[in-house]
Parts: structure tokens; C-alpha cells; sequence
């Protein structure tokens, strides 16, 4: 389960003052597939980097069951990521130098896989979301629905039990954004908890749960 706590997440500069989160609180059951809808500059990003442990809250708690990520190092927070968290984005985030399969495989050489089990591993979740074909090829050669099944097959491929997706179909079609949030609701069925921020009633309305930011505020659920 996460549990957001009173979080605020104030930005300082020399001459500014900015309340990007004020004041949430709300969980997440394990399990479940939680849309967090906002329009740009809402704080809906903000909320998704305090989740990911990228930014830390200046008020309140974020907590994975009861580990509050908020009193983690720097080391213990990239510890607790790599087993815990995966990340899916608008851009794919792909190495761009690297082959689809390629791609995959840089996230099971950050864990020490031996190559026959890479392999075994890689083959797999390439035929479970139909990329087979894809493999030898660059994401410069691919659509931008087929980077997005390669990014979330990154993301599944880590084997992590939650999974943050900003804003994950906002660069794609409609054909395309119906598939991917499809994968989504097969990978909560398979165990995992999905977080996905988002500006579109149509992606959102795929959610167990929506929850909706306006001005750094939690408005409804």
C-alpha cells in the first residue's frame, strides 16, 4: 500500500514563493490501478516524483506499507527504487542508441542476470506484448505506439509491484492509447499497482479509482 500523508511540496527561489502540493493525503491498495487526473500544472507531476522518491516532500509522509521513503538517503532511496518502483513516461525514455531488445536487456544488467536468463526473460516478455518483431530495431524505427509497449515492457521487465506512468498515452493515437492502457489493466490483474498521472478523462476513466488535483489541492476521489 502507499499512503500520501499531509504531503506539501513548497518551491523557494530568491523573489518567488510556490505552493506546488498543499495539504494531500489518500492511498493506494496494493493491487489496484489508480488514475491521478490534472490538468497542466496542477501538481499531478509534482505528487508523481514524491511518489517516485525523485523529489522529497517539504511537509508529510510518503510511505510504501510502513517505510516513509521521506527519511531515505540518497543510496537508500535508489535502493528501494530499483526493487519497488518502475517508471513508464510520455517521451519512452529509450535509449536511442540501443535496439528494442537492447533496451530491455540494459534493465536486467543493472541486476547481474546472467546472459542465458536475460535471454529467456527478454524472449518472454516480447512475445507477451507482441513486439517479437521489433527487437532488432531502434526506437527511431519504430511508431510511438510500439515505443510505448517496448517503455511499459521496460517497466514489467524489472519486476517491480508498482508501477508510475506519467502521463503515459499523451503523445499517442486513440487506437494506441486504448492498447496501452489495456496492458495496464493486465498488469493489475497480474498483481500490480498502478499509479497513472494524467490530463485525459478517457485514460483516467480505465482507473479503480481517480482522484483529481486542481492547484496543488486533492479535490475528490
Amino acid at each position: 500500500m502507499i499512503r500520501v500523508n499531509h504531503v506539501t511540496k513548497v518551491y523557494k527561489g530568491d523573489y518567488f514563493k510556490t505552493t506546488a502540493l498543499d495539504d494531500v493525503s489518500f492511498e493506494v491498495e496494493d493491487g489496484t490501478f489508480v488514475g491521478i487526473l490534472g490538468e497542466s500544472g496542477s501538481g499531478k507531476t509534482t505528487l508523481l516524483n514524491l511518489l517516485g522518491g525523485m523529489d522529497r516532500a517539504t511537509y508529510g509522509e510518503v510511505l510504501y506499507s510502513d517505510t516513509d521513503i521521506e527519511r531515505f538517503s540518497a543510496m537508500e532511496m535508489d535502493r528501494f527504487r530499483k526493487k519497488n518502483i518502475a517508471f513508464v513516461f510520455q517521451n519512452f525514455a529509450l535509449m536511442n542508441e540501443f535496439s528494442v531488445y537492447e533496451n530491455l536487456e540494459a534493465a536486467l544488467l543493472a541486476r547481474n542476470y546472467k546472459k542465458k536468463e536475460r535471454q529467456r526473460i527478454i524472449c518472454d516478455i516480447l512475445e507477451r506484448f507482441g513486439i517479437t518483431e521489433l527487437q532488432y530495431k531502434y526506437p527511431g524505427q519504430i511508431s510511438g505506439g510500439q515505443k510505448q509497449r517496448v517503455a511499459i515492457a521496460r517497466a514489467v521487465i524489472m519486476d517491480c509491484p508498482y508501477i508510475l506512468a506519467d502521463e503515459p498515452t499523451g503523445a499517442l493515437d486513440e487506437e494506441n492509447t486504448r492498447c496501452v492502457m489495456e496492458l495496464f489493466l493486465d498488469l493489475k490483474k497480474s498483481g500490480k499497482t498502478i499509479v497513472v498521472i494524467t490530463h485525459d478523462s478517457v485514460v483516467a476513466g480505465y482507473a479503480d479509482c481517480l482522484l483529481t488535483i486542481r492547484d496543488g489541492k486533492l479535490w475528490e476521489k
